[in-house]
């Protein structure tokens, strides 16, 4: 741990002694709480932070590792993948292409899809509008599942998948519900109208006339430039220096949650939001159209943590926090925690990335609270801050010592499986979906695999079922079904697996 605090070290006192020439805001304490806390909790996961005040990137601070067994440090090349912090960038590229005349967010869902019959809901009434702002109404978890999960799925699987969508159990068309499906859906149509991948799409119409050079949504451009991509890691494992087993690759990377990027592309993403497309003085990006994008489409009210949320626009939330209006997205998946945050009328946007996911969101927050109260003058900033920094360190062993009472309690569940364990192994299919193959470990335990995803199981409540992480931190359960002393199938979800001879 000395030499991960070296490295930090150095990292804060370089880029302090930058942004201090740049800025008349002090970020050295930030810099230093933020070191602070990996040193306390033992887990030099890596953060990076960008600060944006009048068009100018004022402050950058790297901390951590990208890769901690290698002990590589963050830098401001190190790529994170920013889960649904994707969010607006695809929808800002759905604008721009409607801009060029591409396409209509008017368009109906069943004119997307002629040939689809979909059932349960008026696929006419539904708008690309109503999928990018989350008001659509109808559900598709098999479609999730595929695209952020399993990898399970070409072109003509995902056209079936978006047939069998169905109505929300929660919301009705016109009801704000978040999700990834409207933009899984909308990703669909446009590579199949355009000829070319939504990932291609976003490149041309944002990363490359912003000037994003380290930014991607396919990890295999990420791989073959050999960036530094930081690994994913929870304070919440039991090894926690250890990379979580469940990486992105480009057929898990999807509209709604499939970027990787650095904290200085996404500043100069944010600069081109807070001036109207303007970077350096330049215009690269249409001014009407970075307008639209911010505007609400539907009324909230919502908070999540300290950030209010009265709003969502095409791809940002909206609420007021410290008395000013501000648009964000956040992102969050197994071993990242992503922020992207500005305020319009006081020129300050800010970005924070890390490659930790339990801790770090409310690391994130009072992150944010420091450099948006620092620059619009709270006096009280500093000595609030420092407050809730000390109140969070605090808070991480007592955190660990819950999740871990909890991981024992479900470890201690009993098995509540009519047959020998060895019954229910075998290939279980579902069309459009694939194969969940079920087998035994070396140690007798049940172990399911589904593409890119598996997971030990562990015993349940209910007959036959039992308990699996496809996504660390996450539980999920499969049911079983046995006819005759048979597992004839598995339901997962609201999807059925039947078991091959």
């Amino acid at each position: 741990m000395k030499s991960s605090k070296a490295v930090l070290l150095v990292c804060i006192a370089f880029f302090c002694n930058s942004a201090a020439a740049a800025s008349p805001i002090d970020f050295a304490p930030l810099a230093k709480r933020i070191e602070e806390t990996k040193r306390v909790t033992g887990h030099p996961s890596g953060t990076a932070v960008a600060v944006i005040k009048d068009g100018e990137v004022i402050y950058q601070g790297y901390f951590g590792y990208s890769d901690i067994g290698k002990q590589q440090p963050v830098t401001a090349d190190t790529a994170f993948y920013i889960a649904s912090s994707t969010k607006p960038l695809f929808a800002l590229n759905v604008l721009l292409l409607e801009a060029q005349g591409r396409l209509d967010t008017t368009t109906s869902l069943q004119s997307m899809f002629p040939s689809a019959a979909f059932k349960g809901f008026d696929a006419n009434a539904i708008t690309v509008r109503d999928l990018l702002v989350h008001t659509s109404g109808i559900d598709n978890q098999p479609l999730v599942w595929a695209t952020a999960f399993s990898g399970i799925h070409d072109a003509d699987s995902l056209e079936a998948l978006v047939a069998a969508s169905y109505p929300s159990a929660e919301t009705a068309h016109g009801q704000f519900d978040y999700s990834n499906v409207g933009y899984n859906i909308t990703s669909i149509w446009t590579t199949r109208i355009l000829g070319t991948s939504w990932q291609d799409q976003l490149r041309q119409t944002v990363f490359d006339p912003v000037g994003m050079p380290r930014s991607s949504a396919t990890m295999s451009r990420a791989q073959e430039r050999q960036w530094q991509v930081a690994k994913p890691y929870t304070i919440a494992s039991q090894t926690p220096g250890q990379p979580l087993y469940l990486e992105k690759a480009d057929d898990t990377m999807h509209a709604a949650g499939g970027v990787v990027a650095t904290a200085p592309d996404l500043a100069r993403f944010l600069v081109a939001e807070l001036n109207g497309g303007k970077v350096d003085g330049e215009q690269l990006l249409p001014a009407a159209v970075i307008a639209r994008s911010q505007q609400d489409q539907v009324s909230l009210d919502e908070k999540y943590q300290d950030f209010q949320r009265s709003g969502y626009g095409w791809g940002w939330y909206s609420g007021q926090y410290k008395q000013h209006r501000m648009l964000h997205h956040f992102g969050g998946f197994a071993g990242y925690h992503a922020h992207l945050s500005f305020m319009p009328d006081a020129g300050i946007a800010l970005v924070v990335l890390n490659n930790e996911d339990m801790l770090a969101g409310r690391l994130t927050s009072v992150i944010a609270d420091y450099v948006y109260g620092s620059l619009l003058g709270d006096p009280e900033t500093e000595k609030r801050v420092a407050g809730r920094f000390v109140e969070l360190n605090a808070g991480v062993a007592k955190m660990q010592a819950g999740l871990a009472k909890r991981q024992g309690e479900i470890n201690a569940r009993p098995w509540r499986l009519s047959l020998p364990k060895a019954a229910y192994t075998g290939s279980y299919h579902a069309n459009l979906l694939g194969d969940i193959e079920v087998t035994l470990d070396p140690e007798g335990r049940l172990l399911l695999r589904w593409g890119r995803v598996a997971s030990m199981a562990t015993g349940f409540d209910g007959p036959e079922q039992v308990r699996v992480e496809f996504v660390p931190n996450s539980g999920q359960i499969v049911s079983f079904k046995v006819d005759d002393r048979k597992v004839t199938s598995l339901t997962f979800g609201d999807m059925r697996f039947d078991r091959t001879p």
